[in-house]
């Protein structure tokens, strides 16, 4: 198809059979108003968005802030974890060969059971060091009493 064809065939439309519409007078001003009613609406929702959004970015900040944050042991506390693992080591190697008394590994067992519970309801820095000192104290006695002589196999010690 030629695009002369296309031309003609638009030309062969005839206009004048068409009927004449002729608008209200006042339908141009209630488009404008209508249009001008959509376009507060529509500023309206997104003030309010913004605002809701803000609202919930507030929210959840705060949320963020005021939960518990979980940070690093102090280095105190850090040092004498380190310490414990090193006892515990020692003796963990020398338990293969010797036993200790019962009343040491309770000692041991009940500090152990106290530093979880301190760490469970969120102690302070220095009673968990304090605690850890307990705690390494008690495993030295251990490490003591396995080196003394006459002593037999060692029951596993708890991890914390």
């Amino acid at each position: 198809m030629r695009t002369e064809d296309a031309f003609d065939r638009q030309r062969v439309i005839d206009w004048r059979p068409l009927p004449v519409f002729t608008p209200a007078a006042n339908l141009w001003p209630r488009i404008a108003a209508a249009h001008a009613r959509n376009e507060r609406q529509k500023r309206r929702r997104r003030v309010l968005a913004g605002a809701g959004g803000a609202a919930a970015a507030a929210i959840l900040g705060a949320a963020v802030l005021l939960l518990p944050q979980r940070a690093s042991p102090p280095p105190v506390v850090a040092d004498d974890q380190r310490e414990s693992q090193t006892l515990e080591s020692q003796w963990q190697h020398l338990a293969a060969s010797t036993s200790p008394s019962p009343s040491g590994l309770s000692r041991l067992r009940s500090i152990d059971a106290t530093l979880q519970a301190a760490y469970d309801r969120g102690a302070q820095a220095d009673e968990l060091a304090s605690l850890w000192r307990q705690r390494n104290a008690a495993l030295r006695g251990l490490i003591a009493q396995f080196q003394s002589p006459g002593a037999h196999a060692a029951p596993a010690i708890t991890r914390i």
